[in-house]
């Protein structure tokens, strides 16, 4: 007798699964590049953000946390739209989901595990950052150095196609735990040349974490910079030596960085370190030689930082006509922030001029 033939579709396929193994079906054909709504970003938007709501009815937290990890293995999709898009926000869901229901579970080797594979899976985009960032929101630090160490290793002993990613995601991680050590070897098995570039990140790394006598290991090593790494060179001379208390060494290195980089931040460091007159002399020769006849941003952000309050005033009324085209959100901000330092006659003077953006309209709708 001949076999009855079985067509084998999708709807066939889909016959006698759950809800969650429907669910883990969709993701896995997505992670893997197989879903044919990968041909169409809006289907898949839509697609994307049904299971995670789908994800959400489900009981239990295991099987959430794993299909969620399912959900942040298809971020491989952000290559494909542009750095706004609203596809980041469904990943930033999933990411605050995994990571608010981790926070409880007990099972935290399983959770490890699980983070372990996100990682060494890396597909090198950002929506899976989020969770490896924030490893202390949902595992001690103890564990969380266990498995870090244990995707350290992972990568040595392996010989890893994406090893690039997997070492981004050790030193998201590394960042996360506030682990300059850690960052600091992912950081040169990315870059086994030791680029200016790669030393200067590792060293601002140690600085964050508080440790000065690795930072100035790492500085120590720097030989002749130019352009950006020679400014970040030199920015985190001035704060190692403020930090330890030498402050005409610091004052020294302040000079030399603005002086070869003017900007408004680089004065910033310098005008809080020299008497106050020496500020105001600053200050008054970067108005007059540095920013010309036009309205600077940031020079504005500047004089609010170091609560230069009249010297601000005398500068918006001279270029008030000019705030008509700053950017909306930045009036706003300095308006916000005037008003935290109870200024709100300046504030007022600068919120005037705020014009919101005009809506735009859909051609289809006139």
């Amino acid at each position: 007798m001949k076999k009855k033939k079985t067509w084998n579709t999708p709807a066939a396929r889909a016959v006698g699964r759950t809800k969650e193994e429907d669910i883990r079906f969709v993701l896995i054909e997505i992670a893997k590049g197989r879903h044919q709504a990968l041909r169409q970003l809006d289907k898949l938007f839509d697609l994307l953000g049904n299971q995670l709501d789908k994800i959400d009815e489900v009981k239990s937290p295991k099987v959430q946390l794993e299909l969620l990890a399912w959900f942040l293995s298809t971020d491989h999709v952000l290559a494909d739209v542009e750095e706004d898009d609203e596809f980041f926000d469904l990943y930033a869901d999933a990411s605050a989901f995994f990571i608010d229901i981790a926070r409880d579970f007990e099972d935290k080797k399983w959770i490890m595990d699980l983070v372990h594979d996100l990682a060494v899976r890396h597909t090198g985009e950002d929506g899976r950052a989020a969770v490896f960032l924030s490893l202390t929101e949902f595992l001690d630090a103890a564990s969380a150095l266990e498995m870090v160490e244990s995707i350290l290793e992972t990568v040595r002993s392996q010989d890893l196609e994406n090893e690039e990613n997997v070492l981004e995601a050790l030193r998201d991680m590394a960042d996360g735990l506030n682990v300059p050590a850690v960052y600091e070897k992912a950081s040169f098995l990315l870059d086994l040349d030791r680029s200016h570039e790669t030393i200067l990140d590792v060293a601002n790394a140690y600085y964050i974490a508080g440790d000065l006598v690795e930072t100035k290991r790492l500085l120590s090593e720097v030989r002749n910079p130019i352009g950006k790494d020679e400014e970040e060179f030199l920015d985190l001379s001035v704060a190692c030596a403020h930090k330890e208390g030498d402050l005409p060494r610091a004052i020294k290195f302040a000079e030399v960085l603005y002086e070869k980089f003017p900007k408004e931040f680089n004065l910033a460091r310098l005008t809080q370190i020299v008497p106050a007159k020496q500020a105001e002399f600053l200050l008054d020769e970067h108005e007059k030689y540095r920013l010309g006849d036009v309205l600077n941003e940031n020079y504005i952000d500047l004089l609010i930082s170091l609560e230069k309050i009249d010297r601000l005033k005398a500068y918006i009324n001279r270029f008030e006509q000019d705030l008509a085209g700053v950017n909306p959100e930045v009036l706003s901000r300095f308006v916000e922030r005037l008003e935290t330092m109870n200024q709100k006659e300046l504030a007022d003077q600068i919120r005037q001029w705020i014009v919101d953006e005009p809506e735009e309209v859909d051609v289809e709708d006139l």
